[in-house]
């Protein structure tokens, strides 16, 4: 019988009504993926004109002075609205290729996506320069990794990756299993922490910020007899401390890498399970007083360049949780980090989330009021208080700087205080693309948190051709470059198809359409003046004045309808 054929009868018993995983015992497939209330845009993030957050302009000089902010007021209505509805008419195109970053952004899996083995996939090289801009549409699109792995810092991972990829990759892009562990900073004084070749996890877990980390070779070099079938190396010895185990209470065991020494490792950990208070050679007898084990994954086989797949963390987590229950009659209570767990996929969106920002920042150019050059160069201005500012005067022209300007609309666009802080919200991802190879951790994953996040499956890796997933991606392809020149096509259709949803209509007489509503630009903005406004402002009837018109998508001319307090500036 081939490991293979084992696989499948394994998978047969699991599908039986009597079989319980020691793996599946979280919930996981009990959940329903969030959706999102509102639509979320497609258009570029740094298209500036899509913005409606803090858009500024000048009540009436075309320069900009140090004081000029100081006259700044807000209107709440613009602020209601979002990136889906265009202050500046644009007009309809086959293709967008500006330079631009866009609204959606990618998660990979390292292992049987980017690397098998020691060797690095050779379409990974090339995925990369399309996410960095090197496409036919000039988009760069924000992307971090999400990996079970782990056993070294995020920097070596990010090191390693960089060369392997011929690009920029930081350490802050690098989700490893073990890397949410560092919010258990503070809440342990004394960790065991098990997995990775010497004192490199030790290491980690210093850099996170544990005080006091100690690993088995520690608690082998305190009494060899622990595991009597294994004998330190010199190596070993060195890097072990000199601990009493006797007087050291152990309150968590954090698995951060897979395990070097199965056997020793096991008798380590159970015996710490089933003690009195975390304390080597102690044995409680409710089986209740033992340390929090945390597993940094649980996948149970992964990918090398071995032809079959090899036993990972999640089969020492079984191999552990089966002997608890057999000495103790009770189930392991087991904390699990990594994918497909709800808490790594938290961590990953925040970490998404300052990423996109990162990128973002780096297209637009910042520069204070006081920069000669900032009127013509500068996408946000930063003030004397370090506020920031859309420039009106890059705004006009950034989308499409060879178009006509005969669409765009000359009102003041919006007015904020001085003393507000103005900024630019980020939206969420419109897509977040996640690439596995594993369909029971990565498609598990993508498709059990978010509907907005897309599973993508390799060939690469750990799934087979030919066979049925466990867990059904959305999209399956050969390897990392198919999956990402998928989503970049599938993504300008829908860009491009919302860009012209709200181009310019040369026919005067058009009518509504179902997907938009025309709206005066003066129902939308007002400047009161100083001695009315204090005064209550009664809503004005809609009068037949010619302005330029901007498309609103229907969902926002509900909030549009509740402003009570906008009137027209005659």
């Amino acid at each position: 019988m081939t490991f293979e054929d084992t696989a499948q009868e394994s998978s047969a018993i699991a599908a039986s009504p009597q079989f319980q995983s020691y793996l599946n015992n979280d919930g996981i497939d009990d959940l329903q993926p969030t959706t999102r209330k509102h639509r979320v845009s497609s258009l570029s993030l740094s298209d500036l004109n899509q913005w409606q957050n803090g858009l500024t302009k000048l009540t009436s000089s075309t320069s900009l002075s140090k004081n000029s902010s100081s006259d700044l007021k807000k209107v709440d209505s613009l602020a209601k609205l979002s990136r889906n509805s265009s202050i500046i008419r644009r007009k309809k195109k086959t293709v967008i290729d500006h330079v631009r970053v866009a609204s959606y952004a990618f998660c990979f899996d390292i292992d049987g996506v980017i690397l098998r083995g020691p060797n690095t996939i050779p379409e990974a090289v090339e995925a990369m320069k399309l996410l960095n801009g090197e496409n036919k549409y000039n988009i760069k699109v924000p992307s971090i990794f999400v990996t079970n792995g782990g056993g070294k810092p995020e920097s070596a991972r990010a090191t390693d990756l960089s060369q392997r990829l011929q690009c920029t990759i930081t350490p802050a892009q690098i989700i490893q299993g073990h890397t949410p562990m560092k919010d258990l900073v503070g809440v342990y004084q004394n960790v065991l922490v098990v997995g990775g070749i010497g004192n490199v996890c030790r290491n980690v877990a210093e850099s996170y910020g544990f005080k006091h980390v100690y690993t088995p070779i520690d608690v082998l070099k305190w009494n060899p007899a622990v595991s009597p079938y294994h004998d330190l190396s010199e190596e070993d010895k060195k890097a072990a401390k000199e601990v009493d185990f006797s007087k050291v209470s152990i309150d968590a065991i954090l698995v951060f890498a897979d395990s070097r020494n199965w056997a020793a490792d096991q008798q380590i950990i159970l015996e710490l399970l089933l003690s009195k208070h975390g304390v080597m050679g102690t044995e409680s007898k409710t089986y209740d007083e033992g340390p929090q084990i945390y597993f940094a994954h649980s996948d149970f086989i992964w990918a090398t360049n071995y032809k079959l797949s090899r036993y990972g963390m999640g089969a020492l987590q079984v191999s552990i949780a089966a002997l608890y229950r057999e000495h103790t009659g009770h189930e392991l209570k087991v904390n699990r980090f990594g994918k497909p767990q709800k808490g790594t996929f938290k961590f990953a969106n925040k970490v998404l989330t300052h990423w996109r920002q990162g990128v973002l920042d780096e297209h637009l150019k910042k520069l204070s009021i006081d920069d000669p050059n900032a009127l013509t160069d500068a996408d946000i201005l930063i003030n004397e208080h370090g506020e920031e500012i859309i420039n009106q005067n890059r705004l006009e022209t950034y989308d499409d700087e060879n178009d006509s300007s005969d669409g765009e609309i000359k009102e003041p666009l919006a007015l904020v205080k001085k003393s507000e802080k103005i900024t630019l919200e980020l939206p969420p991802a419109s897509t977040v693309y996640f690439v596995g190879d594993t369909p029971e951790s990565d498609i598990r994953f993508a498709n059990s948190h978010d509907a907005s996040w897309h599973s993508i499956l390799v060939k690469t890796g750990v799934y087979k051709d030919g066979t049925v997933p466990k867990y059904t991606p959305k999209h399956l392809c050969e390897n990392v470059l198919d999956a990402v020149n998928y989503a970049i096509e599938r993504e300008h259709q829908k860009e491009l198809l919302e860009w012209n949803e709200t181009a310019g209509n040369d026919s005067a007489n058009d009518s509504s359409s179902n997907l938009s509503h025309k709206i005066n630009f003066a129902d939308l903005v007002m400047t009161p003046s100083d001695s009315k406004r204090d005064e209550p402002v009664k809503v004005k009837k809609p009068v037949n004045i010619e302005h330029e018109s901007i498309e609103v998508p229907v969902v926002l001319t509900q909030e549009i309808e509740k402003i009570k307090d906008i009137g027209i500036s005659k």
